[in-house]
């Protein structure tokens, strides 16, 4: 297989969690190609000065999509960043050549074990188009037609005719509308994966329980460790998606909100990481504090450990 191209977008409030992501998925080779797409000066210069291993950083700018730049006064932050996905992916495909894979990942999602077999599993069987159902509970099945079946959030390609026409189509549709709410079919970047199985070749739902673990299906599954790698339901923790977390400082530590952690070990692990991560920006800021909520009140931490005992019960949480 050739070199694997992973791409993410983030400003510098996640700049942290982009050191913990690229960290993590690089210890298994040194081959991945990063293509970091920076939303603000400060994080390219930051990325330029790091020295990463194999990361290509531009800025929004530098990849020359007058009609995505038009859209970024009318969209929040996060709404230009979702807009933004399927312009920078078309961009790499431009820079690359058929048969190359590409993995978009938020970087938020921190890899356990190698993305290579689902991309080798997708060329084996003629797909170009890997998609992470959300797998929903029954109870939320409701959310498939309202925030989207599959998550924007992780999606992998296999470079040709049928990947290129479906990113192409999806850009213009976010230029035309991509907001964070739900209007007449469409909820963001994310909806509109909706009809891909329908409208294109080569899709692949990938099946993997361990691919895109998210908050949103943990507690589905049986979560369970053993020498030191995660199971879901017996099978392989492959990368888990670190959504919505938020950290605050207190001291010389970082510490999640309570109310964000769905698993003890985990989260800590991924807490651990991104103060490894925070170490690294110190040494440019000594007062670098990006990406972090103000840190909470007593109450407050009573209150969400409280709600989140309750969420673990009434749901008959994963192992901790």
């Amino acid at each position: 297989m050739s070199k694997i191209n992973i791409a993410t977008i983030f400003d510098r409030n996640y700049l942290i969690r982009a050191l913990a992501f690229h960290e993590a998925i690089s210890k298994f080779k040194n081959e991945y190609v990063f293509w970091f797409l920076c939303l603000d000066k400060d994080t390219k210069e930051i990325l330029e000065k790091l020295s990463l291993n194999n990361v290509i950083a531009m800025s929004v700018e530098e990849i020359g999509d007058e009609e995505l730049l038009k859209t970024r006064s009318s969209r929040s932050t996060g709404e230009f960043a979702f807009t933004s996905k399927p312009s920078w992916i078309n961009y790499i495909f431009n820079k690359i050549k058929d048969g190359d894979t590409l993995i978009y990942a938020d970087n938020d999602i921190i890899y356990f074990a190698p993305p290579e077999n689902i991309l080798e599993r997708m060329i084996k069987n003629g797909h170009s188009i890997g998609v992470t159902p959300h797998k929903f509970s029954e109870k939320k099945d409701w959310m498939n037609e309202k925030i989207g079946k599959y998550n924007a959030g992780l999606i992998y390609f296999i470079s040709d005719q049928n990947s290129r026409l479906c990113v192409n189509e999806w850009r213009k549709q976010c230029i035309d509308w991509c907001y964070l709410k739900y209007d007449n079919g469409r909820f963001g970047d994310q909806l509109y994966m909706n009809k891909w199985p329908e409208k294109y070749k080569g899709i692949y739902e990938i099946p993997d329980k361990g691919v895109n673990l998210g908050s949103w299906n943990i507690y589905n599954f049986k979560i369970t460790e053993r020498g030191g790698n995660f199971f879901v339901d017996e099978e392989p923790l492959v990368c888990y998606h670190f959504h919505r977390i938020k950290f605050y400082i207190a001291g010389n530590k970082i510490k999640p909100l309570p109310i964000y952690i769905y698993h003890k070990k985990l989260y800590n692990m991924y807490t651990d990481m991104i103060e490894k991560g925070w170490g690294k920006m110190l040494a440019f800021n000594k007062d670098w504090n990006y990406g972090f909520a103000e840190k909470p009140g007593v109450l407050r931490l009573i209150k969400q450990n409280l709600t989140r005992f309750l969420r673990k019960i009434n749901r008959n949480g994963p192992e901790e």
